[in-house]
């Protein structure tokens, strides 16, 4: 099996699963060469997909949609309001008869993997997480967004892997020269976890199911992944879980960092 994050930020999201029995993509913000070529410095060959699962219809998430449908006939798992949105240009190109709209807290399986989205709080016309059940490990992916949904809290502390949202230190961002208005979205419930916010979080999730959280989607002007490690780390502190922060350039296999 195989969990690898190949980007994670403002500039583009890629996260790739693969078990005995099928391979995943969730999000496609980074293009099929880059895949290709940070899969392949773990030793994965990428040659064919069962499906793509877009988050929602922010270009870091969808910039290379159709070009990596194209290149590998994967079906297209997207909620409607998220493909109605999409890039004009791109929606056009995509073949309908591949598209399978989503909606929140559905099942959707694939032999080995089982795939859930969980409704979350951003600026988008539609936003989801996912839970997914891939071979022995539960996987959560809980990125973009300003809050964590109280009824989702006893499902993510069963997860024992956990991409999860630390996208700014406050200060910095204030201190940026970022417009006031954008400033304020990124603050705000519809905008992203701060760092605070993340640690915040994670007291209330973590659990002894819990075995590698991966800090996501930093942003690179207003955090730093030092920090970001630096506020959540006394959350897991003494309680043996894998503390890792995700990169925009650098991919990181999950499972190999687990058997360090």
């Amino acid at each position: 099996m195989q969990i690898v994050v190949l980007a994670s930020g403002s500039k583009g999201n890629a996260i790739y699963i693969e078990t005995k029995n099928a391979k995943i993509l969730f999000d496609a913000g980074i293009s099929l060469k880059k895949i290709k070529e940070r899969l392949a410095n773990h030793n994965i060959s990428f040659l064919s997909l069962d499906a793509l699962f877009i988050s929602h219809e922010h270009t870091d998430h969808t910039k290379y949609i159709v070009p990596i449908l194209e290149k590998t006939n994967a079906q297209l798992f997207i909620n409607q309001l998220s493909f109605d949105n999409l890039n004009v240009n791109d929606r056009d190109k995509i073949n309908p008869k591949g598209v399978v709209f989503i909606d929140k807290e559905r099942k959707y399986s694939f032999d080995d993997i089982v795939v859930v989205p969980i409704e979350l709080s951003h600026d988008s016309k539609n936003i989801f997480g996912f839970l997914i059940k891939a071979e022995n490990y539960n996987i959560g992916i809980v990125t973009d967004t300003g809050l964590i949904p109280n009824r989702y809290l006893a499902l993510l502390r069963k997860m024992n892997i956990l991409f999860f949202e630390s996208n700014h230190d406050v200060d910095m961002l204030l201190n940026s020269k970022r417009p006031w208005h954008l400033k304020q979205r990124i603050l705000s419930v519809h905008g992203h976890l701060s760092n605070e916010e993340c640690a915040s979080a994670l007291s209330e999730i973590i659990s002894p199911e819990t075995k590698c959280i991966i800090l996501s989607h930093l942003s690179e002007e207003c955090n730093d992944p030092a920090l970001a490690y630096q506020v959540t780390y006394p959350v897991v502190e003494g309680k043996n879980i894998l503390l890792l922060t995700a990169s925009q350039d650098q991919e990181i296999s999950i499972l190999k960092e687990l058997a360090a």
